[in-house]
Formats: C-alpha cells, sequence, structure tokens
C-alpha cells in the first residue's frame, strides 16, 4: 500500500485533487491530510506526524496543488521500488550536490518530469543531464514537489526538525540521510505530474539552505556522476553566483552578499581561487569592490 502524506495549507486539501488521485492511482492507498492552516507546524514537523500515522510500505510526500496525468501511476511507483537498495523515488533532482550553498538545481545539472500549463496548454518539461531518456536516472537529491521514500528507512531517518524551520530544504536533507545510508534514489520519467504553483526563495528558504550546508559540510559535494575538475568548479560558482543574486533580492546588501561569496570561495579552498587564471575568484572580488566604492560614494553625498 502507498501512504500519500501532504502538509494542507488549508483544512483539506481540493475535492479536485482528491478525486484526481483516486481516479489515477491504480492501487490501494490511504491518504494523510496533516492539517496546517493554522500554520503551526514546520513542513518538518508535519511530515513526522504523517509518518507516525502511516501503514503503507512507500511513503508518498506530496504538495497540496498537485494533478497527475498518469494512469495507474501507482503501480508504476511499485515498480521503481522493485530494487531493494532504491530507497527514494521522484520527479525532480540533480545527480551532484554542490559544495557551495544554494539550490540543488542551480548548476544546471538538473533531471526532471514535470508538466506545466501553458496558455492552458499542458507542456512537458522534460530535462536530462546526459541527454540521453531513460525510465529514471540516479541522483543525489530529489525536490520534494513529489518524493516517495521506502517506509522501512524510517527506523534510521526523520525529517530535522532541529536543525531547520519553515517549509524549505526538508527534501534535500531528507535525501542526504538517505544517501547517506547507501540507498539509491532516481528520477524517474514514466509518471507525468502537473504542479500548479512555484516555490518562495525568501529569507527562510535563505537560512536553510545555509543551515543544510553547514550540517553536511563534511560530506558535500556529493556526486553520482563523474565531473571533470572544470566542470566541478563550474557547477560550484554557478551556485555562488545564484545565492548572492538571491541574497541580494531579499534585501542582503551587495557588499555583505559577496563578502559572503568570497568567503566560500576561501573555504573551498584553492582550486577554485586559482581555477583560470582566477576567474571565478577575480568576479567576486571585483563586485565585492565596486559595492564598497557604491558604498562610501552614497555615505559622501548623504554627508
Amino acid at each position: 500500500m502507498i501512504s500519500i502524506i501532504i502538509c494542507s495549507r488549508t483544512t483539506a486539501i481540493a475535492e479536485t485533487h482528491q478525486v484526481n488521485i483516486q481516479n489515477t492511482i491504480g492501487v490501494d492507498y490511504e491518504l494523510i491530510i496533516i492539517n496546517n492552516s493554522a500554520n503551526k507546524l514546520s513542513i518538518f514537523e508535519a511530515y513526522n506526524l504523517g509518518v507516525q500515522k502511516s501503514k503503507g510500505d512507500i511513503l508518498c510526500f506530496m504538495h497540496d496543488d498537485i494533478l497527475f496525468h498518469t494512469e495507474n501511476w501507482g503501480s508504476k511507483v511499485i515498480a521503481h521500488f522493485d530494487d531493494p537498495q532504491t530507497g527514494a523515488i521522484g520527479i525532480a533532482g540533480t545527480p551532484y550536490i554542490a559544495k557551495m550553498p544554494g539550490s540543488w538545481w542551480a548548476g544546471d545539472l538538473v533531471n526532471q518530469q514535470l508538466l506545466v500549463r501553458k496558455n492552458d496548454i499542458l507542456v512537458a518539461t522534460t530535462k536530462v543531464c546526459d541527454g540521453v531518456i531513460a525510465k529514471s536516472k540516479p541522483v543525489v537529491v530529489l525536490d520534494g514537489i513529489w518524493l516517495c521514500i521506502r517506509k522501512k528507512l524510517f527506523d534510521k531517518l526523520r525529517f530535522d526538525t532541529e536543525t531547520y524551520k519553515g517549509y524549505h530544504f526538508y527534501d534535500i536533507d531528507i535525501c542526504l540521510q538517505i544517501f547517506n545510508l547507501k540507498y539509491k534514489l532516481y528520477c524517474i520519467f514514466d509518471i507525468d505530474l502537473e504542479h500548479l504553483s512555484l516555490g518562495n526563495m525568501n529569507k527562510q528558504w535563505i537560512e536553510n539552505a545555509i543551515s543544510m550546508n553547514k550540517k553536511w559540510r563534511k560530506m558535500l559535494p556529493a556526486s553520482v556522476v563523474d565531473l571533470t575538475t572544470a566542470e566541478q568548479l563550474a557547477v560550484e560558482f554557478k551556485n555562488l553566483k545564484e545565492l548572492t543574486l538571491i541574497l541580494i533580492t531579499n534585501n542582503y546588501t551587495a557588499l555583505s552578499a559577496y563578502k559572503f561569496a568570497l568567503k566560500k570561495l576561501m573555504q573551498f579552498g584553492g582550486r577554485i581561487i586559482t581555477y583560470k587564471k582566477g576567474q571565478y575568484f577575480f568576479y567576486f572580488l571585483l563586485k565585492y569592490l565596486r559595492s564598497i566604492t557604491l558604498k562610501k560614494s552614497n555615505e559622501k553625498s548623504l554627508r
């Protein structure tokens, strides 16, 4: 049996979504709705409650605004877990999680099978890192839009309510726990689902990104693909570059954002600092120096 666990922003998920699950899953299931309409729980706490209530061998954690477009998708889920070493599956993820803090997709190493609606037309956004379409691709982490995990693994793992708050990075952290237990994680391409909303990279997202990076720093980077030094450093640079832009978007000063980036580069070590005559290092250094100049200019104009 599949246990579907949803942390709901309302007292119950929409009837449309309940009917959609019932009409498409094709196997025995239970629906566990954690009512978080009062916003008293973090998603970590809500999902731990869902695990406690669950009776299925496979736990499916999903957002409350998903529609399935594949008939008998439950049978496909069960088939993916035929291999006893499979710990988790999802529809979006990456085979490389960076040493630098940030999003899992920043380095452009994205495997994904997701339907999006454009001008009321469903469009598949299929992405494969190596360009070769397959039934599944191994990854290190999976996005929490829709994430299925083998129930027995929760004897050794749980959603981390001590390190994190709010609604971000529960998926990355639980996947790294599974990866650390030497189980396999896969992005799958034989189930189509539609997600009706977008994420929000706010200050809570930033705080949890930094917390995740600190918690797993000894294990990062983590990878299931072979990258050249140049490819790895490019991914790390993209990760850090995106994070500085997210910081600035959330009203951090450019000075503090680029100072943070330089600090992370120094912690990473010599390879990224000296790569291509300091190409990546000097990008952030110049941004930092320009921020200092602008700050001094603004202070002078206010005198």
